[in-house]
């Protein structure tokens, strides 16, 4: 129970800030992550800050085990998030201190208004085209000499405007943090893994990187696809392999009193290839379940999810115009084990499975072994 759903975009908006208020301290920040909120006793807990650079916020609080209705107000979070970056300078809380933290709030809501007055100035540029193109040419200097004097004020380069105004979705690369949902770092691939990789990133509309040697994963996306397919990795991967371990163990046992072990032999890698599939025949239902709940036409709806995965190709052309753009896929030999795939399937069944992946508090129940 890391983050509610429907914190993801805000975290990362507050991520991507505090990393470049941190580059332009000089402030080393290794990682950002989701607080689990504090056990009892640490209730006041708003996030914490490891000497090593790594920075865990409490983006909303729960009673009872549950979630509050609603989160932490923003103006709370981003307080927290100057405190924090203020301890990569200062590990106490003394004047200078203090002060420090004060200075970052200020650098924290400068850059805010940056990024408004950036998506301002993308604005003012449509409306000087559209001046230009009915003939209003007085309008359109208007619209251009006020553009030239915020880019001076707030030293702006028309790249910027540029970035701004080329979409207000644009396609991000989000890297897993591995770390921070407990997932084993590998010096190899893991076959499953990546194959759940390409179901979670075909039911958001995304692709996914992976580097060589290691089980690494970047899921590529308009950003609020991304950053809910990063999220329903993150949460499952754990899950997964807790699981399929936890009933691999109890048949193994069984097996054992009856005398014939053996009959273990290929049980958990027919668990995950059938419990990994079965997640994938689940996202597809949703999603479908989601076209047919959409206040527009069954067409329309298509053609807006075609046109987030034309804009992912297009970033991925550009990106990898004239290198090796796909990996040799693994290999996975996995034998026919009936009772290993029955069990697969029906424990991918008991996932409380989102839209947006794990639904708050299944990892619990899960690790209970039901």
């Amino acid at each position: 129970m890391e983050i509610h759903q429907d914190d993801l975009l805000f975290f990362h908006d507050v991520a991507t800030t505090m990393r470049a208020v941190a580059a332009e301290y000089k402030l080393f920040v290794k990682s950002i992550s989701h607080y689990p909120m504090p056990a009892s006793g640490m209730v006041d807990c708003k996030g914490d800050c490891s000497h090593d650079g790594n920075i865990r916020l409490v983006m909303r609080c729960t009673e009872n085990g549950q979630w509050c209705a609603a989160p932490r107000t923003p103006a709370s979070i981003w307080q927290t998030a100057a405190h924090e970056l203020a301890h990569l300078r200062h590990f106490n809380h003394g004047v200078e201190f203090q002060e420090f933290q004060l200075e970052l709030e200020e650098a924290i809501k400068n850059h805010q208004h940056r990024n408004k007055m950036i998506k301002k100035l993308a604005k003012l540029r449509e409306s000087r085209a559209s001046e230009a193109q009915v003939g209003t040419a007085a309008a359109a200097e208007a619209f251009a000499s006020m553009i030239n004097k915020l880019m001076l004020d707030y030293e702006l380069s028309p790249s910027d405007i540029d970035y701004a105004r080329s979409d207000s979705d644009p396609v991000i690369e989000v890297k897993v943090d591995l770390g921070a949902y407990k997932i084993r770092q590998q010096k190899t691939r893991i076959a499953w893994q990546e194959t759940l990789a390409g179901i979670v990133a075909q039911a958001h509309l995304c692709t996914f990187l992976l580097r060589p040697k290691s089980n690494d994963i970047w899921f590529v996306g308009t950003k609020s696809h991304a950053v809910y397919a990063e999220y329903a990795y993150g949460t499952l991967v754990p899950v997964i392999d807790k699981l399929s371990d936890v009933e691999y163990y109890a048949f193994l046992g069984k097996c054992q009193r009856e005398g014939n072990s053996s009959r273990a032999h290929g049980y958990r890698p027919a668990w995950l290839k059938a419990f990994v599939l079965r997640i994938e025949e689940r996202f597809k239902e949703a999603r479908q379940a989601a076209i047919y709940e959409s206040p527009t036409s069954e067409s329309t709806a298509l053609m807006r999810l075609n046109g987030a995965l034309q804009k992912v190709n297009r970033y991925i052309d550009d990106k990898f115009s004239g290198h090796r753009r796909t990996a040799s896929a693994l290999a996975a030999k996995v034998r026919y084990h009936a009772e290993g795939r029955a069990a697969g399937r029906a424990a991918a069944d008991r996932v409380a499975l989102g839209r947006r992946g794990l639904e708050g508090g299944v990892a619990k129940q899960l690790g209970d072994g039901r």
